[in-house]
């Protein structure tokens, strides 16, 4: 079971890494970037005996499924900008009028 955890982990990190979007700011680069990390931690815990592979296996590959389909999903930043409100009135500066 070591040895599968291990190597989940390990395909999960490097198909994570073997795009080119992974550096980019983008969506997917940032997903990728995260799962990466993720997978980067879970082993070196394994590697420090901080948790089993039966542990690691139950709580941290729905974690990685979930971050595989965020990636694969395609979406894009959905930006919320206001736009400007460009006022319909005009201003007399020069006026002498007291409001």
């Amino acid at each position: 079971m070591d040895e599968f955890v291990i190597r989940y982990f390990i395909l999960a990190k490097s198909s994570m890494e073997s795009s080119p979007t992974l550096w980019q700011d983008l969506r997917e680069g940032y997903s990728r970037n995260k799962g990466m990390r993720h997978a980067v931690q879970v082993l070196d815990s394994l590697d420090a005996k901080q948790i089993s592979s039966y542990h690691a296996g139950i709580r941290h590959f729905k974690t990685m499924d979930s971050i595989r389909a965020e990636v694969m999903s395609g979406k894009e930043y959905e930006l919320l900008m206001e736009k400007p409100v460009t006022p319909t009135y005009r201003v007399n500066y020069f006026s002498s009028v007291s409001k």
